[in-house]
């Protein structure tokens, strides 16, 4: 990050290569170099030799100076989609000749939110914690905490048909599994995105592939489109407040009763007009 490894590469530079036609030059987390490292490097960036390429990367781009990013053409990698990610992982696996169960492939990626090198670190964790029984849902889910999506789906039912019983029950057998309270609400709401979906455009959202798809369908049927968006809203602000719950399983808890608190039943328009009438 200093100045003296800055000019020992740019004096390098000025070399052509030995093989090949360029010289190029990875500066990974450029943004670290220091303010004199940045000044040495701004006379080769404008002018730089034909036969060399500088590739600087970073994850903060506003901590570079404006005066080297001026010269230079600026690439933004957006994330990747979990499917790309699941069928690079596929690949690699079939290379490596290591089995992978496809559900299992799918919650790496998801994981990994958008990140090749991330997907492939937990790729890598998930075949040392199944011991060489090769990549497997059960397994990968229980390294990253995830929620089956047959505990979401329950609990999204017993939300529809406001079970409060059911929505405690279906908690504290999270908590005796040891499984990621903000994992259940974010699968919850990736559901709920589902039944919007499926509610303003029918089949839209519905994967054959996807054994959970008619469960889905069976539930956006069931529950208004109102209360639909009011259940996304609630998840989604709710994991913001996991943090700060005395535990992550109350934190949860709460969430849900609230999501039950505020469900706009026919029972509950009942009694408030019944209690405004006047006597």
């Amino acid at each position: 990050t200093g100045i003296d490894n800055i000019r020992e590469v740019l004096e390098n530079a000025q070399y052509a290569p030995t093989a090949g036609k360029y010289k190029v030059y990875i500066i990974d987390e450029v943004h670290m170099l220091s303010k004199s490292a940045f000044n040495a490097m701004l006379k080769t960036l404008e002018e730089p030799p034909e036969h060399v390429k500088f590739i600087l990367a970073t994850t903060d781009p506003h901590k570079v100076p404006v005066t080297v990013l001026s010269r230079c053409l600026q690439f933004n990698l957006r994330p990747m989609v979990p499917e790309t990610i699941a069928a690079h992982l596929q690949q690699v696996l079939q290379a490596e000749q290591i089995t992978a169960e496809p559900k299992a492939l799918y919650l790496l990626a998801r994981g990994a939110r958008g990140s090749m090198r991330d997907a492939l670190s937990l790729t890598d964790q998930a075949i040392a914690f199944a011991g060489g029984q090769g990549v497997q849902e059960a397994a990968v889910r229980q390294m990253l905490g995830s929620v089956n999506s047959s505990h979401v789906l329950g609990l999204i039912d017993a939300l529809a048909q406001g079970d409060a019983a059911r929505i405690m029950a279906g908690v504290q057998a999270l908590q005796t599994q040891g499984l990621s309270a903000a994992s259940t609400l974010e699968d919850m709401a990736r559901i709920l995105q589902r039944m919007a979906v499926q509610q303003v455009v029918p089949g839209m959202a519905v994967d054959e592939t996807d054994p959970d798809a008619a469960e889905v369908a069976r539930l956006a049927a069931t529950l208004p489109a109102d209360e639909t968006q009011l259940l996304y809203s609630i998840c989604i602000h709710g994991r913001d407040e996991l943090g700060l719950a005395p535990d992550e399983y109350a934190g949860l808890s709460m969430v849900l009763l609230r999501l039950l608190a505020f469900k706009p039943t026919a029972e509950k328009k009942t009694l408030k007009t019944a209690a405004s009438a006047p006597t």
